[in-house]
């Protein structure tokens, strides 16, 4: 009887423990609203280079993994330019939120492209140990309705 008391009271401590551990997790996963802010200006200023063709600029924003796949502005932009037209020159831009996305803080841009298709930007970004935000990828794909 003794030793089914303990098993007991073993799990209801494991499942406290769980509980302060999944307590803990969505806590350090939560992003505050000037974070948003942060990020949304991030993508925003990017956006805006693009559109100057700064990628010097844009290129800045990009974090250090990105950076060592696009190893310059130059290769950067021949990247955007072939293969992201829908953020290189959309026709519309809509901030949408940001979400935690399998663990990756994402912020979802909505935006036609310039033949007209409606499309949806999830930005994922990543903090870097000074605490700036910065793009560590885009992933597009076609969206779900018609308007933005």
């Amino acid at each position: 009887m003794r030793l089914v008391k303990n098993i007991k009271n073993n799990s209801q401590n494991l499942f406290v423990l769980f509980l302060l551990f999944l307590s803990f997790l969505g806590n350090s996963f939560a992003i505050t609203v000037d974070e948003e802010n942060e990020i949304k200006s991030i993508v925003n200023q990017q956006l805006e280079a693009f559109q100057n063709d700064d990628f010097e600029r844009a290129y800045s924003f990009a974090s250090p993994t990105i950076k060592r796949m696009f190893s310059s502005p130059e290769v950067f932009r021949k990247m955007v330019i072939g293969g992201y037209q829908a953020v290189y020159r959309p026709q519309s831009i809509k901030m949408g939120s940001v979400e935690i996305i399998k663990g990756v803080t994402t912020l979802k841009v909505y935006l036609v492209d310039p033949n007209g298709e409606f499309v949806t930007a999830n930005y994922l970004m990543e903090k870097q140990e000074n605490g700036e935000w910065l793009i560590s990828g885009c992933i597009l794909i076609k969206a779900e309705s018609d308007e933005i």
